[in-house]
């Protein structure tokens, strides 16, 4: 089977790709799945779409990126079935997937934030109202087969769909072992790893860091878009994310911090640095929205915290306990092996691309 898989962002650059198609496709490819990817992107728009200001460059360079997305609607005749991840296209209306649907072929629509809703980028400013969030339900009535992250994200697409399958971000286990059981260096690491777009949740819980740094030893690694990060009171640690370490360079730390705003985009997300705290054996404590609770049960393979007390009172337990730090670890990882590894779910991601196919044949007799 020939799958033309149209993503947004270059291969390997864009943790939402890469949990989802970019890593199932690994293991598809042995079941005689055949991916071709095409990013809407070149290596110039990567580069600057996430830096300050230049909006003229960006402008030019997305212009060029659809005209060049065009070729697509030439390629799409050689292939079985059309993987589209959020959109074809990271500008303008459902243009390209329109076309697509023209010729016959079937699609597969696939989603993990609700993008749907209005977004102002803080590094591109008003180049957001380029993206056409409404398209989102075209092409969910376009598709054969629409795939969502979760059921939050489901409650919105059977609005336009009643071919609607909720395959949650997964992790590929391989990429992940364990981390080991010795002793914690000192002083003990809290580790937040994260985008440009979510550290400004980090510092909702700046103020009790700072209050739980006077009382208690421990350092804060932060690894995102930057390596110059720092939070005033806190002995921080920055690093840039890096795709080829990101597994190992969490293995430095004994607990993992998730705090989310319960508004916007936030609830709708698959919060997927929550899946790789817990696939590596780290503690996890997270702010109780959305899907959250689906992945964290608290007080036995993490915790929820809402408050800053609950914030402050939880992180001690685990400061003080590394027997609790061990047990709640274990029992995250075990979580993620046996409901959000990518080996638990290929077999119905299999199930999705043969049904589309062979329902989009009957619908054309």
């Amino acid at each position: 089977m020939k799958v033309l898989a149209l993503m947004p962002a270059l291969y390997n650059t864009s943790p939402g790709q890469r949990f989802r198609l970019e890593q199932w496709a690994r293991y598809l490819q042995k079941d005689g799945f055949n991916f071709t990817f095409l990013s809407f992107e070149d290596e110039g728009l990567h580069e600057v779409i996430y830096q300050p200001k230049q909006y003229a460059r960006k402008v030019q360079l997305m212009l060029q990126a659809f005209v060049r997305r065009l070729d697509v609607l030439t390629k799409a005749q050689n292939f079985d079935i059309i993987f589209i991840y959020r959109e074809a296209a990271a500008i303008g209306p459902a243009v390209i997937e329109r076309l697509i649907a023209r010729q016959g072929l079937p699609i597969i629509y696939d989603f993990d934030d609700p993008i749907w809703m209005s977004y102002n980028s803080p590094t591109n400013g008003f180049l957001s109202r380029l993206k056409w969030p409404s398209k989102t339900a075209t092409i969910c009535r376009l598709a054969t087969k629409v795939m969502v992250g979760n059921s939050l994200l489901a409650q919105y697409a059977t609005q336009y769909s009643d071919r609607v399958e909720v395959v949650p971000s997964t992790l590929d286990m391989r990429d992940y072992p364990p981390k080991s059981d010795r002793e914690p260096k000192n002083p003990l690491t809290l580790v937040w790893t994260g985008s440009h777009s979510t550290l400004p949740f980090l510092e909702n819980i700046k103020t009790l860091l700072q209050q739980l740094a006077s009382l208690h030893s421990f350092r804060l690694s932060v690894i995102s878009h930057t390596d110059t990060y720092q939070m005033e009171g806190v002995l921080t640690l920055s690093k840039r994310w890096n795709a080829a370490t990101e597994a190992i360079d969490l293995h430095d730390a004994d607990i993992g911090l998730a705090p989310f705003p319960n508004t916007g985009w936030t609830p709708w997300r698959c919060h997927g640095k929550i899946l790789q705290y817990m696939a590596v054996g780290i503690p996890t404590i997270a702010s109780p929205i959305g899907i959250i609770p689906d992945y964290i049960q608290d007080g036995v393979n993490g915790f929820l915290a809402q408050t800053d007390e609950e914030w402050v009172e939880k992180l001690y337990w685990l400061i003080k306990n590394p027997e609790l730090r061990r047990k709640m670890g274990q029992a995250g990882r075990e979580t993620i092996q046996n409901y959000y590894s990518a080996e638990v779910w290929i077999p119905q991601l299999q199930t999705i691309f043969e049904e589309s196919i062979s329902s989009h044949r009957v619908s054309k007799r």
